[in-house]
């Protein structure tokens, strides 16, 4: 009587094996997605003639991107609470603020006249 009522709880074989198999299927598409993306971003790299800003917001919006997938399906962060997220996009937004800020910090420094002392 108590192994029928401790099996109750539990699904079928077949359920969870199914479950299993749909998460391994996501994690493996998951895994395809960010290796497509990091080729997409080493190829824009070796590509001529593409403009610096696009270049620049092509490079950050992927690794945003990343950035999702990773946290959301190989941290399981999809399924934990808003506070949770928070704590990942706000340190996000921070870095690429931080990026931004120096890149426009040594562009507009090689852009200024040198003068010579």
């Amino acid at each position: 009587m108590a192994d029928s009522h401790a099996t109750a709880h539990q699904p079928p074989d077949d359920l969870a094996h199914a479950g299993a198999s749909a998460r391994v299927k996501t994690y493996i598409n998951v895994a395809v997605a960010l290796a497509i993306l990091t080729a997409i971003e080493v190829a824009s790299l070796y590509t001529p003639g593409i403009p610096n800003a696009l270049l620049v917001t092509a490079l950050l919006v992927m690794s945003v991107l990343k950035f999702f997938l990773v946290v959301g399906y190989f941290m399981h962060l999809k399924e934990d609470s808003n506070i949770m997220r928070a704590l990942f996009v706000g340190p996000l937004i921070i870095a690429i603020l931080i990026i931004l800020a120096l890149m426009a910090l040594f562009s507009a420094y090689i852009l200024l006249p040198h003068t010579v002392l």
